[in-house]
């Protein structure tokens, strides 16, 4: 604990903050981001929505009148007045086509599809004249590499190449060139996102959390699937608020070693923050303590490999949500 309080410390050296909270104007305008990879496809539950499910998901959203965008106009203009949300759907399956896309298409909406190279053509996946119908129709195609890899797990040289050979593929084959991407899994790592930097203006994991433009290369979106699809899903997902400052240590989402110690800082007075962590084995409980604008959390035990999220939330004229995830090999 005193090695931890000493890194907090330090933290504040380096990072000076005053204590008095001035009031900022608060952010009332929820611009959110949905992820969806199946539809329709019972096999999968955990990554499918039925029809019903998405067919009711988009009626209430046009009933409460919001503006669907895709992500380049959201990253675009991360400020949208407009209350919005991005659709956006992962790995180009068919069950896009055959049933999500007519959804979009009856309604007059548009979407982004994160596309893995490698996998057009093969059985359950879009070919490329079906990519080229829903580029057409004004679908954002962008990037999911080529092999959809663990790219932590990858070397420097591996990722690079997962990169310039899915842009050429794309290239290739539509006459575009993706400016944005998704990260398979939604596991990065710094050394990923350090690449990932020189070909792309803005990275997605897939995290929950509000729409926010602090960490562009690792934003977080709501999935939603069979079992995350109910409409209270929906209402939550997207009105949540974005805090406008937000940071976490360690900052590197690929944790080798295990740890149980972190620090947030919003930047305000975290008196009503509290955060949440999770990971294969459930919730894990912790200890919080704060100093001026920072919270330190030391966890009851040390996350097991895999997944590990991170979630804190703030009730003040709306509900504020941070997200983040780690992944410990």
């Amino acid at each position: 604990m005193l090695r931890f309080l000493i890194l907090l410390i330090f933290s504040n050296l380096l990072f000076p903050v005053s204590i008095s909270y001035a009031t900022e104007v608060i952010d009332k305008t929820p611009n959110n981001i949905l992820i969806y990879h199946r539809f329709n496809d019972n096999r999968f539950p955990s990554t499918n929505t039925t029809l019903e499910q998405f067919e009711e998901q988009i009626d209430y959203l046009m009933t409460n009148d919001y503006k669907f965008v895709t992500l380049n106009q959201l990253v675009n203009d991360p400020d949208m007045m407009d209350k919005s949300v991005a659709i956006t759907i992962d790995d180009a399956y068919q069950s896009f086509y055959q049933f999500g896309f007519p959804v979009l298409k009856k309604n007059n909406i548009s979407a982004t599809l994160f596309l893995s190279t490698e996998s057009v053509g093969s059985s359950d996946f879009l070919n490329w004249t079906q990519l080229r119908e829903l580029l057409n129709y004004g679908i954002d195609i962008q990037n999911h590499t080529h092999t959809h890899s663990h790219m932590p797990l990858q070397t420097l040289v591996e990722i690079e190449n997962e990169i310039l050979l899915s842009q050429k593929i794309i290239m290739d084959n539509l006459g575009i060139k993706p400016d944005l991407f998704a990260y398979p899994y939604g596991e990065a790592s710094s050394a990923v996102q350090g690449i990932i930097k020189k070909y792309f203006k803005a990275a997605f994991g897939q995290h929950s959390g509000a729409f926010s433009f602090n960490d562009p290369y690792y934003i977080a979106r709501f999935p939603i699937n069979e079992n995350y699809g109910s409409l209270e899903r929906i209402k939550s997902s997207s009105t949540v608020l974005s805090f406008k400052h937000s940071s976490i240590m360690p900052n590197d989402p690929f944790m080798k070693i295990p740890q149980k110690r972190f620090v947030l800082d919003f930047q305000e007075n975290p008196s009503s923050i509290n955060c949440y962590f999770s990971d294969f084995q459930g919730s894990i409980l912790g200890t919080k303590t704060t100093m001026n604008t920072k919270l330190l959390y030391e966890l009851d035990r040390m996350p097991v490999p895999g997944r590990l999220r991170v979630n804190c939330t703030k009730i003040d004229q709306g509900t504020f949500w941070y997200g983040y995830q780690y992944y410990l090999n």
